[in-house]
């Protein structure tokens, strides 16, 4: 009876590591190279993080995500902020990302951190991402993920909303208003 007892608890272990946490989708381009799950007790505070670790025999060359998505009704004519504390160990790359779509899939907005991921070993530290929300977005995508190997655990994801005092991030943000050294003698 204590074997069954044992091996019941290693399976319940690994299929709730295995499986995304609840409200989650697991997604990206490489998801069956990752293990995706809860970490219980391990978070900045003491309570429960998700976590996305490379499997040992992974390529390391896809992504593995976890993330959310919804409808942009109560979102749509406002600056957002999404930010969550990210942890990583030994990561190629790990980043947040948001994106927000417009109709006929049209992509609004988006930032994935790929400016400034988070690699190596990092201690449990808050990331931001800023994007406007259309008036025509249809819906807003979120969440966190890990490229190549090691290992990223997230937690206390917070979306708030603020005023336009407050810069957007990515790429597109940093652009220039107008087109520069037209005739390169700069």
């Amino acid at each position: 009876m204590k074997i069954m007892q044992i091996a019941l608890l290693t399976f319940l272990s690994f299929a709730s590591m295995a499986a995304a946490p609840k409200g989650w989708i697991v997604a990206g381009s490489a998801p069956a190279d990752y293990e995706f799950g809860t970490d219980v007790g391990k978070s900045a505070d003491g309570t429960n993080s998700a976590f996305i670790k490379s499997k040992p025999e992974s390529k390391e060359t896809g992504f593995g995500t976890l993330m959310q998505m919804f409808s942009a009704d109560n979102y749509r004519g406002g600056r957002w902020k999404l930010s969550a504390r990210m942890r990583t160990e030994d990561a190629a790359k790990a980043q947040l990302w948001m994106r927000v779509d417009g109709p006929e899939k049209k992509m609004n907005a988006f930032d994935n951190m790929d400016d400034r991921p988070v690699t190596g070993d990092s201690e449990w530290r808050r990331y931001e991402i800023v994007l406007d929300v259309a008036p025509d977005s249809v819906a807003v995508a979120f969440g966190f993920f890990l490229f190549g190997g090691g290992q990223v655990w997230a937690d206390d994801f917070k979306l708030e909303r603020v005023t336009t005092a407050v810069a957007v991030t990515g790429k597109a943000a940093q652009r220039p208003q107008e087109p520069t050294n037209l005739t390169f003698d700069e």
